[in-house]
């Protein structure tokens, strides 16, 4: 039982004693670059679904789901309309609208993002937007366009501010 006793002593010392740094001692500040090594081609992906919305998400079941828009009908076969939540404002106090759907829309359609899988997620040519009101918005295709939905998953909703600061799309980032 002694040896024991003894044992976890020594074992507690040699513990408390293995750094360099007395109790109380200041920390040093850290010094130096961070380099991030992860090359993973969807490291972008983590950021992004992190800090922008969408008007529609996928459910783990592959159903979609309101998020952005609470509501959405096809008018006819090549015409979307939606209706945006109401009451929503980014991190900077601007409040979500249709105009920055529309900004977000044209922004992304104007740069035809370099999806990995193809360029078939992006938009056709002649596709457009319009504002019905503040709080809603109608998507106009050039031909019937069964994958809207899912390009509009794709489609990052952020504010003002960020187009601005940072320019707008992955190539940017």
């Amino acid at each position: 039982m002694k040896q024991r006793i003894v044992g976890i002593i020594v074992l507690v010392l040699i513990t408390c004693g293995r750094g360099t740094m007395s109790v109380g001692a200041q920390t040093p500040a850290p010094r130096g670059e961070l380099h991030v090594v992860d090359t993973s081609p969807v490291n972008w992906q983590y950021i992004v679904l992190n800090v922008f919305e969408h008007l529609v998400e996928f459910s783990k079941e592959g159903t979609l789901i309101p998020v952005l828009a609470t509501s959405w009908r096809w008018l006819d076969d090549r015409t979307l309309e939606m209706t945006l939540r109401q009451g929503v404002t980014f991190h900077n106090g601007e409040v979500f609208d249709a105009d920055i759907v529309k900004l977000n829309w044209e922004e992304n359609t104007r740069l035809e993002q370099p999806h990995r899988p193809g360029p078939y997620w992006n938009f056709k040519p002649g596709s457009r937007l319009e504002i019905v009101d503040p709080h809603t918005v109608r998507f106009v295709f050039p031909e019937p366009d069964g994958g809207a939905m899912a390009r509009l998953v794709l489609m990052h909703i952020g504010n003002r501010q960020f187009l601005r600061e940072f320019g707008w799309g992955e190539k940017s980032w």
